[in-house]
């Protein structure tokens, strides 16, 4: 086996996959169900962040949504705040997005469709798989 080959399709599958988690985000936007969802937990992650802007933590926020159907589908989301934050009381609601044909797929509203982020996701992984495939043909 070649030395670096391993660490070359280690590094093309992580490319494929920021690909296709854009590529998620972005159809979650085009075509995906829009619904309500109850903000069930909130919870800090870990301690105070290494940011710039001391203060700041990374929040895990769960929610639960119906389906058409009545099933309830669990998903969440992280947040990155400040010290303060308000504890879930099953009142809160946030838009969210999912797949019909498979729900467990489902993102916050505002974290799909054409925005920044998932092509920023995109690039860098189609940054990731050239390079990986320039570097081998180079070989």
């Amino acid at each position: 086996m070649k030395k670096g080959l391993f660490s070359q399709i280690v590094l093309s599958l992580l490319g494929v996959a920021f690909i296709l988690w854009g590529s998620g985000s972005l159809a979650l936007g085009i075509s995906g169900e829009q619904t309500t969802a109850v903000v069930t937990d909130i919870r800090r992650e870990g301690g105070e962040r290494t940011d710039v802007k001391p203060g700041r933590y990374t929040y895990n926020i769960s929610y639960t949504f119906t389906l058409p159907d009545g099933r309830k589908i669990n998903g969440f989301t992280k947040k990155i705040g400040d010290a303060v934050f308000i504890k879930a009381d099953g009142t809160s609601t946030v838009q969210i997005r999912y797949f019909p044909g498979f729900p467990y797929i489902n993102a916050l509203d505002k974290d799909t469709g054409l925005g920044a982020g998932p092509f920023a996701l995109i690039l860098t992984g189609g940054v990731v798989v050239f390079l990986m495939v320039r570097k081998n043909q180079r070989e």
